[in-house]
C-alpha cells in the first residue's frame, strides 16, 4: 500500500500503550522494583549489541494492524529515557535502645548437703522354730554350801594360871559377861596437859613435847594426844565415844603416824569392831577399850575404888589398835615417889608385860593426888625404841583429892 505523502498522526492506540508503558516503568522506578532494568528494551534498535535479532515491532506484534496504512512520518526513536529517576532516600538509623541498668542479683543460698541414706537392710524373716521337744533329764542338786560368818577376832587371854584379878574386873574373855555387870569408874575431869617426850628411833634419841588433850560433858568425852620431835608432829592419837557409870564407851579410836592415819569402829549394836585396814572384825568385849583411852578408863577405876587395886593384883581390860583386838593384863605395882619434870609426886604405877614377842611394853604413872591422871606414859616396842612422855605441869589441886602421902 503506498503511502501518503501527509504525515499521519500516530494512532490512539499506539499512544496508550507508550504511556500505558511510561506509567508502567515510573511505578516499577518508585516501587524499586526495576531498579536493575533499562528502558532501552522498549526500543527498536537496528541491531543489539549482542549481535541478535532486532526487537520486534509494534505492527509485527499485532497482526491486526499490520494490514492498516502506515502514516508518512513515524517518530522518532526513542534511545533515551526521559523518565527522572527518583531515589528514595536511606532510612534514618534507628537508635538503639540504651541497656538496662544492671541489676545484680544476690547469690543464690548454697543448697544443703546431698545426704544419702544407705538403703534401708532388708526385712528379716524370721525362719519358723520349731516346738521344743521335751526331754526328760535329770538335773544334779547342787550341795547347799552355807557361807561361813566372817571370821572374827577373838581378843587373847595372857592370863597365867593361878594370877589373882582384882575383883570386879573382866574375868577371862569376858564371854557371857554385860556392860552392867562392870566395876564401877569415875573420869576425872577436863584438862590438859603438857609434857616432855624423849624418843629412841634405831639408837638415836630425840627430845620433843607431847600434849594430852581431855574433855568431856558428863555424856560424851573427846581425847587427843600429839607428840613432837623438833618440828615435827610423829604421833597423833584420838578417841570420842560415850560416858557411863561403867566409864569410857568408845565410838571411834584413830592413830595417825606421820601421813599415814587408820582407825577402829565400834560397833555396838553388832558386838564388831570394824578396821580400816581390811582386817579381820573383832569381838566387841564389855568393857573395850582403845589405846588412848584406857589411860583415863584406868584413872576412872582408880578414882572409883582407890582401894580395891592392891599392890600385886593384876586388872583385865581388852583394849583394841587399828587392827586388832587384845586382853591387856595390868599388874598394880607400889606407891611410890617419881621424879618429873612438874616435880616429885607419890604415883601407882601399872605395868603391862609383853605377851608375845612382838608385843610392847606399857607402863602408866597413875598420880593419885590428881584424880589418877598420867603423870607419866613409857611405851617400848619390842625392837627396843620406846617414847617417853614426863608431866611439866602439875593440873590444879582441886581435880583430885589433895596431895597424897607415901606410905
Amino acid at each position: 500500500m503506498p503511502l501518503s505523502s501527509e504525515r499521519a498522526a500516530p494512532r490512539p492506540r499506539v499512544l496508550f500503550g507508550l504511556g500505558a508503558g511510561v506509567l508502567l516503568a515510573h511505578l516499577s522506578l518508585l516501587s524499586g522494583g526495576l531498579s536493575g532494568l533499562s528502558l532501552d528494551m522498549f526500543v527498536s534498535t537496528a541491531t543489539d549489541a549482542s549481535g541478535g535479532p532486532p526487537p520486534t515491532t509494534v505492527a509485527a506484534q499485532n497482526p491486526a494492524t499490520a494490514a492498516a496504512p502506515l502514516p508518512d512520518e513515524l517518530p522518532p526513536p526513542v534511545r533515551t529515557s526521559r523518565v527522572r529517576w527518583i531515589v528514595p532516600q536511606a532510612p534514618e538509623p534507628v537508635k538503639a535502645p540504651e541497656p538496662p541498668p544492671k541489676v545484680v542479683k544476690p547469690p543464690p543460698p548454697p543448697e544443703p548437703p546431698l545426704v544419702i541414706e544407705p538403703p534401708a537392710p532388708p526385712p528379716v524373716v524370721a525362719e519358723p522354730v520349731p516346738p521344743p521337744v521335751e526331754v526328760a533329764v535329770a538335773v544334779p542338786v547342787p550341795p547347799v554350801v552355807e557361807t561361813p560368818p566372817p571370821a572374827v577376832q577373838e581378843p587373847a587371854s595372857d592370863l597365867q594360871p593361878g594370877t589373882e584379878v582384882a575383883a570386879g574386873t573382866v574375868v577371862g574373855a569376858g564371854a557371857g559377861l554385860s556392860e552392867a555387870g562392870l566395876p564401877p569408874a569415875t573420869p576425872p575431869p577436863s584438862v590438859s596437859l603438857r609434857y616432855a617426850a624423849t624418843a629412841t628411833v634405831k639408837g638415836s634419841t630425840y627430845s620433843g613435847s607431847g600434849t594430852l588433850e581431855w574433855r568431856h560433858d558428863g555424856q560424851q568425852y573427846e581425847a587427843r594426844l600429839a607428840t613432837r620431835v623438833l618440828v615435827f608432829t610423829v604421833l597423833e592419837q584420838g578417841s570420842a565415844g560415850r560416858l557411863t557409870d561403867k566409864g569410857l564407851l568408845p565410838d571411834r579410836f584413830s592413830d595417825k603416824r606421820r601421813s599415814s592415819e587408820r582407825a577402829a569402829h565400834f560397833d555396838r549394836e553388832g558386838q564388831r569392831i570394824r578396821y580400816s585396814s581390811n582386817a579381820a572384825e573383832a569381838k566387841l568385849l564389855p568393857g573395850t577399850q582403845d589405846r588412848l583411852s584406857v589411860n583415863f578408863q584406868l584413872a576412872g577405876l582408880f578414882n572409883a575404888r582407890p582401894d580395891a587395886y592392891a599392890e600385886g593384883q593384876m586388872l583385865r581390860l581388852p583394849v583394841t589398835s587399828v587392827d586388832a583386838a587384845e586382853v591387856w593384863l595390868f599388874q598394880v605395882g607400889p606407891l611410890a615417889t617419881e621424879s618429873l619434870p612438874a616435880g616429885e609426886a607419890p604415883a601407882r604405877k601399872l605395868t603391862r608385860s609383853p605377851r608375845k614377842d612382838y608385843d610392847r611394853k606399857v607402863e602408866v604413872w597413875l598420880l593419885p593426888g590428881y584424880a589418877h591422871l598420867p603423870g607419866r606414859i613409857r611405851v617400848t616396842e619390842p625392837n627396843g625404841d620406846f617414847l617417853d612422855m614426863k608431866l611439866q605441869e602439875f593440873p590444879p589441886l582441886n581435880l583430885g583429892q589433895g596431895p597424897v602421902s607415901v606410905p
